[in-house]
């Protein structure tokens, strides 16, 4: 089975619809590992673009300050801003529809979470860190899973554990396939839609191809200068613009 992953679309309907047609017959399934708004200035068409293609997603910690603005209270002054303008547009039947997502998905073929299996909130970006998963998993704290899919990092990334017990960080090919060892344990992390943070614009996702244990990174263009418009329009924070152009 072929499974498109994403994350972190956060409100830009432009980088979604590109990588959704950038897909359009690779894949079997479509899995989202949170954060659906925020951000950026199109939620609803997001939320809604998400149901139409029976994308299957999580909750990211956006996706719950939309409906439970006190979790909320540990964003920036920014991302605080963005929060209160999306609840200010998010239709009923959109908000309910963030509210009903899982906040992590077992599959046979992954663990599925938005930060850590452990919080939502929680990040996966330092070596200790991802070690402390992966032992975890190793001893089987969430089933029998060895590989977890996680986002909230906008930051394309791929965590090892091998059979000794030793943690490193797999190059990844700028816009490649890379194959995994059936024997070691992964943590492995599509990058960003919406906000990418690679020092690269572009939309970042990949493609698990579960029977043959790969992953073909995507980088996909799309149209910036509408977003960003759209931003500006909104009166959001003009630093969110700023970060799309740099892909930071």
């Amino acid at each position: 089975m072929r499974v498109a992953v994403l994350s972190d679309i956060h409100a830009n309907i432009e980088a979604f619809q590109a990588v959704v047609s950038d897909l359009e017959h690779r894949t079997d399934r479509i899995l989202n590992l949170g954060d659906l708004v925020g951000y950026n200035a199109s939620p609803n068409e997001c939320v809604e673009l998400a149901s139409d293609i029976g994308m299957q997603s999580i909750q990211g910690n956006h996706d719950q300050a939309a409906y439970d603005l006190s979790l909320a209270e540990s964003f920036n002054i920014f991302a605080r801003k963005a929060i209160l303008w999306t609840r200010s547009v998010l239709s009923k039947n959109n908000m309910l529809s963030l509210h009903s997502l899982p906040l992590n998905c077992r599959f046979t073929y992954a663990l599925a979470c938005h930060g850590s299996p452990e919080s939502t909130n929680s990040y996966i970006e330092l070596p200790f860190q991802a070690r402390a998963i992966l032992k975890k998993m190793k001893k089987g704290f969430w089933g029998k899973a060895k590989v977890c899919l996680f986002g909230h990092t906008h930051k394309r990334k791929i965590w090892y554990m091998d059979v000794r017990g030793k943690v490193a960080s797999v190059e990844i090919p700028l816009d490649g396939t890379v194959k995994l060892n059936e024997d070691g344990f992964y943590l492995l992390n599509p990058g960003s839609v919406g906000q990418p943070r690679n020092g690269d614009p572009r939309s970042s996702y990949f493609i698990f191809d579960t029977q043959e244990n790969t992953l073909r990174f995507r980088l996909v263009e799309y149209d910036l200068s509408e977003t960003i418009k759209k931003i500006m329009n909104a009166n959001l924070p003009e630093l969110f613009a700023e970060r799309l152009v740099h892909g930071t």
